[in-house]
């Protein structure tokens, strides 16, 4: 009988405890795309007597394997996953007199020290006040104005305003990361049978390319090394890297 596969499912990344447990088990959304390469590199060897230099033997140097996920939802977990970063978030505030840059310039846009922007009042040096509309306008979400007409206005000018709570992730803030992987899958070639895949320990790259900007449905490819875990027993049928089990 020909069994046949074709999987969809739920994938979680968690991280391990002291005993190689999986904890804080959570999905990162939509996995459009899981794969799991394997590599070996080998010796040769070649035979030197019958004239034909024969292949005669291949021993096995090194075993390597490569998990691949490609995520379809950018969530700060998943971002900051991708960017070997972490995520604050950021607390509510006002600032006062926060100085604009010198030589402000009709037409051109400057930005806040922070967005989310409300109760924006801008001045000059003579603490005249700017009138919105007239002399600038403002996009309060990004945080930044533009000038229309600086008039008679005295530089420098000095905004005050309040701003909102946001999130902030950072880009290289922590070191390389290592996930537990259980895929709770369904193949659907064979009636939605039921399929566990679990790989212990997983070391991922930083994201290679990241589309700020398309006109497609934006995804990132996240892949990372699997490594040997050594909580786990060396097991001649299950070894230490991880395990299909078919649930019928």
């Amino acid at each position: 009988m020909s069994t046949y596969a074709s999987f969809q499912g739920r994938v979680y990344l968690g991280k391990r405890d002291i005993n190689g447990n999986p904890i804080e088990l959570r999905t990162p959304g939509n996995v459009a795309e899981l794969k799991l390469a394997l590599k070996t590199e080998v010796i040769e060897h070649y035979e030197s007597q019958s004239g034909s230099r024969s292949l005669d033997h291949r021993m096995i140097k090194q075993k390597s394997a490569t998990v691949t996920l490609t995520i379809e939802e950018f969530t700060k977990d998943n971002l900051a996953l991708a960017l070997y970063g972490n995520y604050t978030a950021g607390a509510t505030g006002t600032v006062t007199d926060e100085p604009l840059p010198a030589g402000l310039v009709v037409g051109d846009r400057y930005a806040l020290a922070h967005p989310k922007v409300s109760a924006l009042v801008v001045k000059d040096d003579a603490s005249a006040t700017l009138t919105l509309g007239t002399h600038y306008t403002a996009d309060t979400d990004f945080g930044a104005i533009q000038i229309l007409n600086l008039a008679s206005f005295v530089p420098p000018f000095k905004a005050s305003y309040s701003y909102g709570a946001v999130t902030e992730i950072g880009i290289f803030t922590q070191p390389l990361p290592e996930r537990f992987l259980r895929l709770e899958g369904l193949n659907t070639a064979q009636g939605n049978a039921k399929t566990l895949v679990e790989l212990y320990r997983i070391a991922f790259d930083p994201l290679k390319e990241i589309s700020f900007i398309s006109n497609e449905y934006n995804k990132f490819e996240l892949e990372g090394s699997l490594l040997a875990d050594s909580t786990k027993p060396i097991d001649a049928t299950l070894g230490q890297y991880g395990r299909i089990v078919e649930l019928g």
